[in-house]
């Protein structure tokens, strides 16, 4: 009979959750490089979190192969303390990358909501993020005096009680669990208040839903945190390092899939299942017959795949303002069916439904689009 050894199986979580990861930072990184043109402050840091989840991830594998997932009386003393060591930076990486990962995410989320209240909900969700996360990296950094007595007790030195460990990483998930549940349906909350077709709104909701995919884990996590007390630490704790591998790969692949619906259209496009680009103007049509177009062309179905088709009837039959037909397969484009002749109007139109767009990248172009159509018409 083999040795009993735990390590293949957090060495499979770690290659399935890495590869999971990697491919969804790179597509996020080509959307937001290549078609978006709009690499801003949430894909920075998740990208920095993807690096830092890498450094978990080896220094994890690094663990393995001197002993984590295997009983202590099967190691020798030297092999138990290299192991002790890496699963302490274990807890370093981790506490970092879901950090910066949480943060990622309500920035993203702040860059598409455009009511106050919802911007503080995620500005106090993402504070308790960092308190907590800060506070538990500080408790497990320096939870041993001097630190390198969590590993070598060959030397004079003291812990704190493992209680505490414990209970704070009970509360540490506890706040894990609201913050990743909060970000996931304030968005849906948004979405259901949007005018747009209901299929459109199963779509994306599905996406949002993304942002509890961690939290499963977190959960799954929870009855085995109170194994940090036990002895065998080494064959003990595996659970714990299976599911923080999988919050942490799971946060970032989720955080990552929900900005990537760019690309997924543009891929639609290709294969004839979506009518993206079918309501714009031929090139050098004027302003005069882009209007008659667009009047001919509004009853005509539109593309399921897209929240940035939207529609401003009430608009043109109150107040004579704008409506826009925006298609998105990589650059903004734009077909203007009615124009008001008071800018000031277009502004306040615009201001008033800009949450009525599915992406960041659409609702920060709005009003940009609107101003050079309006430049264009004058000099015209």
């Amino acid at each position: 009979m083999g040795v009993p050894n735990r390590g293949p199986q957090l060495i499979a979580v770690v290659a399935v959750l890495l590869a999971f990861s990697l491919t969804a930072i790179i597509l996020r990184c080509y959307v937001r490089i290549s078609l978006v043109k709009a690499f801003g402050v949430d894909d920075y840091l998740m990208v920095f979190a993807m690096m830092t989840f890498i450094a978990f991830c080896s220094v994890c594998l690094t663990g393995v192969h001197y002993g984590t997932g295997r009983h202590y009386w099967d190691l020798q003393e030297h092999d138990i303390q290299e192991a002790l060591m890496y699963w302490y930076f274990c807890y370093i990486w981790y506490c970092v990358t879901m950090v910066l990962t949480k943060i990622s995410i309500g920035y993203f989320l702040l860059r598409i909501t455009v009511e106050k209240i919802h911007n503080w909900i995620i500005l106090i969700v993402m504070s308790l993020s960092v308190i907590t996360g800060i506070c538990f990296l500080f408790i497990t950094t320096f939870q041993c005096h001097p630190i390198s007595f969590f590993w070598n007790k060959n030397q004079d030195g003291n812990c704190i009680n493992i209680d505490v460990i414990i209970a704070f990483t009970y509360l540490y998930s506890a706040f894990s669990v609201i913050c990743d549940f909060t970000f996931a349906l304030l968005p849906i909350v948004l979405i259901m208040q949007l005018q747009m077709n209901n299929k459109t709104k199963l779509a994306l909701i599905p996406v949002m839903l993304m942002a509890c995919v961690a939290s499963v884990a977190v959960v799954v996590r929870f009855p085995y945190v109170k194994d940090f007390k036990t002895l065998d630490f080494l064959w003990a704790t595996i659970d714990i390092a299976i599911w923080s591998t999988v919050e942490q790969g799971l946060a970032i692949t989720a955080g990552s899939l929900a900005t990537i619906r760019p690309l997924f259209r543009k891929i639609a496009a290709k294969l004839g299942w979506s009518t993206m680009g079918s309501n714009l103007p031929p090139t050098g049509e004027s302003a005069g017959n882009r209007q008659t177009t667009g009047r001919s062309r509004k009853n005509k179905s539109r593309d399921p795949f897209s929240l940035a088709t939207f529609n401003r009837e009430e608009d043109e039959e109150s107040n004579g303002h704008i409506k826009l037909v925006d298609n998105y397969p990589g650059n903004f484009q734009t077909t203007i069916t009615t124009i008001t002749a008071d800018p000031k109007s277009v502004w306040k139109s615009s201001n008033r439904h800009k949450g009525d767009n599915e992406s960041e990248e659409e609702l920060q172009m709005e009003g940009s689009k609107v101003r050079s159509f309006l430049i264009t018409e004058e000099n015209v």
